[in-house]
């Protein structure tokens, strides 16, 4: 049996360490916003600073004030919200024949006019030999999910490129959005030829997009990052310029510890694990941004004018985190129009914006779509006399399913 007497101490124990670990934290939060504050005067002091210096973690590059705060606008009485989302069916080499399915969904809902809302989705199949195998740095290999991955994000921003174009055609004011980020961070470390194929899908849709003068957007919910914590890190730090890789204060308390001094801390860390939203969710009321930041990945050096910038929204529910190219970032009345759209869109969906929800909604695929994919596949392959190879596990998974 328990005993509950050793148990008790010891969770009297977890609670005051829990405790301790949480009243440190705020700690952290307080002491940012107060760097925050610091550098609200001279913060291109701060940029010029980031600029020079050179971390082993994302730094925001500010284009004004980090704790500048803009009220939402007001959204145009008539805007038509498109958004697309995907969703696939792998290629399975064990199942009746070797391809692949992308489900495009789409919706494009006008405010202000009283049309019905367009909602639908687009199955493409991917059977071919150049759909299936694929050829990097001289080596021919067969397409993974992450190929798969990245035509369906190819296919998603094409589909809001020609519905944005036809809505403009049409004189209407338009406003592209996207779940999740705009930067193709799967492309880090991948080899040259597979980066360069990837943007050649991607950014013809984001020029299309920026000729039509639609603005597109991501929408990050429950974002995580800390570029911009990052960039008050670097404000703490005394060397000039920063360098993370030939820190001396990292050796000073390396040293410190072997020999049993008194601990030194590093300038940078008293904010350490501090994200931005936590920031914004005390400096932003209901329906304000903070200002843009230019973001510092390096995968975005091959964007050119579609280089991504960001901005941090208080939804009413959230701190969410949008990402635009630089020609919107650059451009007042686009990025008035993604702000106003975004708060409008959050509250028509408690919290997240509904035109993404529909569209994932139209693109999901489920379990029971699945079955009747490859069903389909094996009936019209006998039906034609083709012959349909199943393996044994699929064999095996169907007989455990009966």
């Amino acid at each position: 049996m328990l005993d509950f007497g050793v148990l008790k101490r010891q969770i009297d124990r977890m609670a005051i360490e829990r405790k301790n670990l949480e009243n440190d934290f705020f700690e952290r939060i307080d002491l940012a916003l107060s760097e925050m504050d610091r550098w609200e005067g001279p913060w291109e002091a701060l940029s010029n600073k980031i600029a020079s210096s050179r971390t082993s973690w994302l730094v925001a590059r500010p284009a004004g004030p980090f704790g500048e705060a803009h009220p939402v606008p007001e959204r145009p009485a008539r805007v038509t919200v498109i958004a697309s989302d995907g969703s696939q069916i792998f290629p399975d080499r064990h199942e009746v024949s070797n391809c692949y399915l992308i489900n495009i969904g789409y919706v494009a809902i006008h405010y202000g006019t009283g049309e019905r809302p367009v909602m639908a989705s687009r199955p493409t199949l991917f059977y071919s030999e150049e759909d299936l195998y694929q050829e990097w740095a001289g080596r021919r290999t067969t397409v993974t999910r992450e190929m798969v991955g990245v035509k369906r994000g190819a296919m998603e921003f094409e589909q809001v490129a020609v519905l944005s174009e036809a809505a403009r055609a049409e004189g209407r004011t338009v406003v592209g959005l996207s779940d999740g980020t705009l930067i193709l961070w799967m492309l880090e470390g991948k080899p040259y030829d597979f980066r360069r194929q990837t943007l050649r899908s991607y950014l013809p849709s984001f020029e299309r997009l920026r000729k039509a003068r639609v603005p597109v957007a991501g929408y990050i919910s429950d974002p995580g990052s800390a570029d911009v914590v990052n960039g008050l890190r670097v404000g703490l730090c005394p060397e000039k310029p920063p360098d993370c890789d030939r820190c001396p204060w990292k050796t000073l308390e390396a040293q410190q510890a072997l020999e049993g001094g008194a601990e030194v801390g590093i300038p940078c860390e008293p904010i350490a694990g501090v994200t931005d939203d936590m920031l914004y969710a005390r400096r932003l009321k209901k329906g304000e941004r903070s200002g843009v930041f230019g973001s510092a990945s390096r995968i975005l050096e091959d964007y050119g004018p579609h280089r991504i910038c960001f901005f941090y929204v208080h939804t009413g529910v959230e701190i969410a985190r949008i990402e635009i190219p630089l020609w919107v970032a650059e451009d007042r009345e686009l990025l008035d129009l993604v702000h106003a759209t975004v708060c409008d869109q959050a509250e028509k969906g408690r919290g997240y914006p509904v035109v993404l929800s529909e569209a994932h909604e139209r693109a999901v695929v489920r379990a029971a779509d699945r079955d009747i994919f490859y069903r389909f596949l094996k009936d019209t392959f006998v039906q034609n006399d083709i012959k349909a190879e199943v393996s044994l596990k699929s064999l095996k998974k169907i007989a455990a399913s009966v």
